[in-house]
This record gives structure tokens, sequence and C-alpha cells, in this order.
């Protein structure tokens, strides 16, 4: 389970983890003054890239590598997102990206990313969620099935079931 964080702490926490957990992935970031905007709030666009480097971050977890990937000529490529956006975050914050596989098709996969900040009483409020449909894709842009070896180290089935029973 993640440790929890209070807020009034927050500022004191100088390691940030990041860390597998079930069907996914949870890193924290700092908000830091070039995320902010001249309000003194994170920047609309800022969360989308604190949940690309999750997703990232994930995949290294998982030992799936960009360069590796590269070699075969295949990427990921974001097919889709919906985003709903709740109260903002502020320098300083303590925030935690959480990705979370959803389901696994032939050619892509679809997750759940929320940007969450802890507050004071342990709770988590969201400040930022997303559904994502992430494509796999070969150079030319097509999409392309996930290889049997990718597809187990996405799901964690040898069989490259989804662990929760979605289809594949």
């Amino acid at each position: 389970m993640k440790e929890q964080y209070p807020a009034e702490h927050s500022r004191e926490v100088t390691q940030l983890a990041n860390r597998l957990i079930e069907n996914g992935h949870e890193m924290e970031v700092r908000v830091y003054y070039e995320d902010t905007d001249f309000s003194g709030v994170v920047y609309h666009s800022n969360y989308l890239k604190y949940m690309e480097r999750s997703r990232t971050e994930w995949l290294r977890h998982l030992k799936i590598f960009h360069t590796d990937l590269e070699k075969d000529d295949s990427a990921f490529a974001i097919h889709r997102m919906a985003l709903k956006y709740g109260p903002p975050a502020r320098i300083d914050d303590l925030l935690t990206v959480r990705t979370v596989l959803q389901k696994l098709t032939g050619a892509r996969s679809f997750l759940r990313q929320e940007v969450l900040r802890t507050e004071a009483d342990g709770s988590e409020v969201m400040l930022c969620g997303a559904d994502v449909e992430v494509a796999f894709i070969n150079h030319g842009g097509g999409a392309k099935r996930f290889p049997d070896d990718l597809r187990e180290k996405l799901t964690g089935s040898p069989d490259g079931m989804y662990p929760l029973g979605g289809e594949t």
C-alpha cells in the first residue's frame, strides 16, 4: 500500500516514490515554479507531461524500453484521451500520478490515469483524470499487434490475458 504523506509535511519529502501497483504504476512528482502559470497554479497541459512520465516509468519498471521498441520499428502513440480537471495543484505540492491498465486488445491498451494530491486527513483529491487509449504502431503509423512477450509484460500473465478478466 502507498505510504501516505499528510499535506502539511509534503514539502519536506525529498525522495519521490516510483513503484509498481496492482495492474499499474504510481509515481510522485513535485510541482515546481516552471510548472505553474501566472496565477500560481499548475498550467493545464503540464498534467499531460506528468502522465506521460508516469506511463514511461511504468514501462521501464516492466523492462519495456522505448529504445528497444525503436529497434523493432514499433512505438506507442496516444490515440484518444478524455480529460477531467478538478481543483488545481500549486507550487511545492507533492502529487501522485497513478496509471492503471484497464484493458488490452490486439493493438491497443486502455489506461486510467489520475493526478492526485493527498490531503492532511489522508484523503486523495483527483486534480486531473484521464481515460487513455494507446495504440501500438509501426513507424509508418499503422496499428501493429502486441508481440506475445510485450503482452505478457503488460498484463503480468504468461497467456497475455488481462489479470482482471478483460478481453485480449
